[in-house]
C-alpha cells in the first residue's frame, strides 16, 4: 500500500475584501458601534466584503503520485498549493504533509532580488535543510539546466522573467525534494525549455517523488497526471482519474459559455469599454449558427464605450479555444495592421477569416478588449462556437483512416521521389 505523502482535511481560506478598517481611538470604536446599530436597526446591512477563495478541501496524494489540480481563473487552485506549501495559513481544516517541499508558484518565488542567482541556489537549498556540500554537488547541474551560466553572479533583479523562471525550476527539481508543487509557470519559458521541464517532472515523479502540478494547458494534465482535482469557486467538484475530471472541466466550459455575456460574473477590467454581444455572420454577413469547415465566416464583436468617452490605441482580440480550454489561435486588431485603433459610443469589430481551417465540432471564442495598454474588459470562453465538417482539400477526407481529424487544418503539398506530376493533386493540395 502507497505511502500518503499529502493528507488534507476540510481545508479552507477565508479573505476580506478591500483595506481592513482598525478603530484605534475610542471615537473611532464609537462610531463603528453606532453605525452597526443603526443599520441593525434599520433592517439594513453592509454587504459582506468578503469570500471563501478555498472551502473545505479534503483529499489524498499517494508518494510518487502525479497530480493535476485544474478549474477556472479565480477557482482557488493558487491558494490551495500556497496553504499546502505552507506560504499562507488556511482559516480552517487541517493539511499533513510528509517530506521535504519545493514549491515554485510564481517567477522568482523564494529568491531575493539582491542576490545573484548562485546566492539565491544555495539561499533555496538552506530554506529546505540542505547541507551546503549537498547543493555543490547539485551546482553545476542546476545552472547547466537552467542556461544562465554567464548570468549566474549578476543579481536576479535584472534577469529577464525567462532567466528568472528557467532558474528558480532548475533550483526547485533538481534539490532533490519529497514534493514538488508547480502552479503554471510553463507558460514562461520557450517551448525547447517547457519539453525540459515536462521531461524533469517525469524524472522526479518516476524517482518516487510526487508532483502537484496546476496547469491551464490539458495536454500536460492529461501526459503526467494519473488523478487530478477540479475546483469550482473554492469547492472540490471532481476528484479522480484525469480523463473523467479533464471531460468535467470541459463540461464546465460548455455551462459558462451558455450565460449571457451581460451576466457573466468572471469578466475582467476596468470595464469603461464593454463586449454587449458577438455575432457569427457568413462571407455575405448574413447571421448563421454555425460556421463550416473552409467557409468564409466573419466573427463581429459589439462593444459599448463609457458615455462621452473616447479611447485611443485600442486592440480588440478574439481566440479559438478547444473542447478543453487550449488556445488554437489568436485574432488581433494590432497583428495584421498596426494603425491606432479608437474606440467611442457603440459599434462592432468584425475578424474575417477566409477558409476556416478548423475541423467540425465545438469550440469556444475567449475575447479581450484594452486601452493604452489596460484591460478593459477580458472574458474567457465567453461563447461557444460551433464549425460543422465540409471538404477542406476537396478529396473528400479530412484525415487518413482510423486518424481522427481534430483543431486546426493546415494547407500543405507532398512530393514523392518517384517525380509524382503534382498537377494531378486535387486544387487545394496545390502549391500556390
Amino acid at each position: 500500500m502507497s505511502t500518503v505523502a499529502i493528507r488534507a482535511e476540510g481545508l479552507s481560506k477565508h479573505y476580506r475584501l478591500g483595506a481592513a478598517v482598525q478603530h484605534n481611538t475610542l471615537r473611532d470604536q464609537l462610531m463603528h458601534r453606532l453605525k452597526s446599530l443603526t443599520q441593525w436597526g434599520s433592517g439594513r446591512s453592509e454587504p459582506d466584503p468578503s469570500f471563501w477563495a478555498v472551502k473545505d478541501v479534503s483529499f489524498e496524494v499517494k508518494q510518487g503520485e502525479v497530480l493535476g489540480i485544474i478549474g477556472h481563473n479565480g477557482a482557488g487552485k493558487s491558494t490551495l498549493l500556497k496553504i499546502l506549501s505552507r506560504i499562507t495559513q488556511p482559516t480552517k481544516g487541517t493539511v499533513d504533509i510528509y517530506g521535504r517541499v519545493s514549491s515554485l508558484l510564481e517567477v522568482g518565488t523564494g529568491f531575493h532580488s539582491e542576490l545573484t542567482g548562485r546566492e539565491n541556489i544555495f539561499l533555496n537549498a538552506a530554506m529546505l535543510g540542505m547541507r551546503r556540500d549537498e547543493v555543490r554537488r547539485k551546482f553545476d547541474e542546476i545552472v547547466a539546466f537552467s542556461g544562465v551560466e554567464d548570468f549566474i553572479d549578476t543579481p536576479v533583479k535584472r534577469y529577464s522573467s525567462g532567466m528568472y523562471v528557467r532558474l528558480a525550476f532548475a533550483v526547485a527539481a533538481h534539490l532533490e525534494p519529497e514534493i514538488l508543487i508547480v502552479d503554471e509557470v510553463l507558460a514562461v519559458g520557450d517551448a525547447s525549455f517547457q519539453q525540459k521541464c515536462l521531461g524533469k517532472m517525469e524524472e522526479v515523479s518516476r524517482s518516487g517523488r510526487t508532483v502537484l502540478i496546476v496547469s491551464h494547458n490539458m495536454g500536460i494534465i492529461e501526459g503526467l497526471c494519473e488523478r487530478a482535482i477540479l475546483l469550482e469557486k473554492g469547492r472540490i467538484a471532481r476528484i479522480g482519474k484525469t480523463q473523467t475530471v479533464v471531460e468535467g472541466y470541459a463540461d464546465a466550459i460548455r455551462s459558462q459559455a451558455s450565460m449571457s455575456i451581460g451576466d457573466r460574473p468572471d469578466r475582467v477590467g476596468l470595464g469603461e469599454i464593454l463586449l454587449t454581444e458577438i455575432d457569427l455572420l457568413d462571407k455575405d454577413r448574413h447571421s448563421v449558427t454555425s460556421a463550416i469547415t473552409g467557409r468564409d465566416v466573419i466573427i463581429r464583436m459589439h462593444y459599448r464605450c463609457a458615455e462621452g468617452k473616447e479611447f485611443r490605441n485600442c486592440r480588440v482580440s478574439v481566440s479559438v479555444n478547444g473542447r478543453k480550454g487550449q488556445d488554437l489561435f489568436v485574432l488581433s486588431t494590432d497583428i495584421v495592421d498596426p494603425t491606432p485603433l479608437t474606440l467611442r459610443g457603440t459599434g462592432y469589430v468584425d475578424f474575417i477569416l477566409p477558409e476556416l481551417p478548423l475541423t467540425g465540432g465545438a469550440y469556444f471564442l475567449q475575447s479581450y478588449i484594452e486601452s493604452n495598454g489596460h484591460a478593459q474588459d477580458w472574458i474567457k470562453n465567453v461563447v461557444p462556437f460551433s464549425v460543422l465538417d465540409a471538404d477542406y482539400y476537396g478529396t473528400g477526407n479530412l484525415c487518413p483512416p482510423g486518424w481522427e481529424a481534430n483543431g486546426v487544418l493546415v494547407r500543405y503539398r507532398w512530393e514523392s521521389s518517384d517525380n509524382l506530376d503534382r498537377s494531378t493533386l486535387p486544387f487545394r493540395a496545390r502549391e500556390k
